[in-house]
């Protein structure tokens, strides 16, 4: 994951993201061109969540799933004002069933 660190610059997009189970948010800047998946993945890292198989999980941008292909630009381009910031809650998903 090739996040950036220092001060943003008016291609980044700094993200925050909540997750129910955290103490605390993950925050984080990225490149304009960076997407959902890649915040995802980098997302769960912080928060020390492993995949097992028996969950889904996602990311909300006011109140609906987005698309993992989604870059964090096009997010940012929909929010009020000039910001370069998004924000997205981390959820997931039992799935059932077994073969």
């Amino acid at each position: 994951m090739n996040t950036q660190t220092g001060k943003p610059t008016e291609r980044d997009v700094v993200v925050h993201v909540t997750f129910a189970a955290a103490n605390q948010p993950y925050n984080q800047k990225f490149p304009a061109s960076a997407t959902l998946a890649e915040v995802l993945t980098s997302a769960m890292t912080f928060f020390g969540i492993h995949t097992d198989g028996t969950s889904r999980y996602f990311l909300l941008a006011a109140g609906s799933e987005q698309d993992p292909g989604t870059t964090v630009s096009v997010l940012a381009e929909g929010q009020p004002g000039q910001s370069r910031s998004i924000k997205l809650s981390l959820r997931t998903e039992t799935t059932s069933g077994s073969r």
